[in-house]
């Protein structure tokens, strides 16, 4: 990939990571009064129904038929697993500990990025992965009295992520991300949907429904920018910037929990941030070379 589509690639990941974590936020917020599954059907239909008409917009709705490609429906099965991991996981850790243990991801998708799609991986890009590794050890210390066995479920999740994004980038440039989001969104919120007959129901109020349409809200951002992230630039390159999910989670756990993080987090987040700055400022340099000549 060209340093131009590494820093399209960057930005897309970039506003995935935000989404994502805005998103868990919300949910990590309303699932403190309704089941998880009830929340997550809930918030499911109101994503397919944005969804939906966001590709009837596009002109993407007459597309819904590539759903049945075969990698499109690996996708969307690994992340459904992955999600059921996730959600538990969520539910049990605290929200910047359990965003600190996804940037594993980061190491996880370079390496495969290298051994199994062959793209060229210097040294620099490996050193910039493991400095922001470092820096989410700071956050979740393994050992420390705030270790859980919760952490377990989050580090399926690492392993699931990694394989979805190989899975990604083998899918066809015709399918539109869009569409891919869409086809993801239906089977969470079925599969929310059935659990949450077992798991029972609690009294809905208006301010679940607001928190949960702003939680769709965001999912969305995050499905379709992470799967352009995945297409447009080297997943060795755009990985690191999973890690400024880890920033954005710090940030909420104060404004939404009201959870001011330790020296040592803030300490490691910092590392985080540099390294995510480091990569854009070298392709940035990169590309500048590149136009020069």
């Amino acid at each position: 990939m060209s340093s131009e589509q590494n820093l399209r690639g960057a930005a897309w990941m970039t506003l995935g990571m935000l989404g994502y974590v805005v998103n868990d936020a919300f949910v990590k917020k309303t699932v403190e009064d309704l089941d998880l599954f009830q929340t997550i059907f809930i918030r499911g239909l109101i994503l397919v129904a944005l969804l939906t008409l966001l590709a009837r917009a596009r002109g993407d709705h007459h597309r819904l038929r590539m759903l049945r490609d075969r990698r499109v429906g690996a996708r969307i099965a690994i992340e459904a697993i992955g999600t059921c991991f996730f959600l538990l996981a969520l539910s049990n850790l605290a929200l910047a500990d359990m965003t600190a243990v996804l940037q594993l991801v980061p190491l996880a998708v370079t390496f495969a990025a290298a051994r199994l799609l062959r793209e060229q991986v210097d040294w620099i890009r490996v050193a910039t992965v493991l400095a922001g590794f470092v820096g989410v050890l700071f956050v979740v210390r393994p050992g420390s009295e705030g270790s859980s066995p919760w952490f377990l479920a989050a580090f399926a999740v690492v392993v699931l992520v990694t394989i979805r994004e190989l899975v990604t980038k083998k899918i066809s440039a015709e399918i539109p991300s869009l569409v891919i989001a869409l086809g993801t969104g239906l089977v969470i919120t079925v599969m929310g949907g059935v659990v949450s007959i077992f798991e029972g129901w609690g009294s809905i109020e208006a301010e679940h429904l607001l928190l949960l349409a702003a939680a769709a809200g965001f999912l969305s951002v995050g499905y379709v920018a992470s799967v352009n992230a995945v297409r447009v630039g080297d997943m060795s390159f755009t990985a690191s910037f999973r890690y400024s999910i880890l920033l954005f989670a710090i940030v909420l756990q104060i404004i939404v929990f009201g959870e001011v993080p330790d020296a040592m987090s803030l300490i490691g987040s910092g590392i985080v941030g540099a390294t995510g700055l480091f990569s854009l400022h070298r392709e940035r340099a990169v590309l500048a070379t590149v136009r020069r000549g």
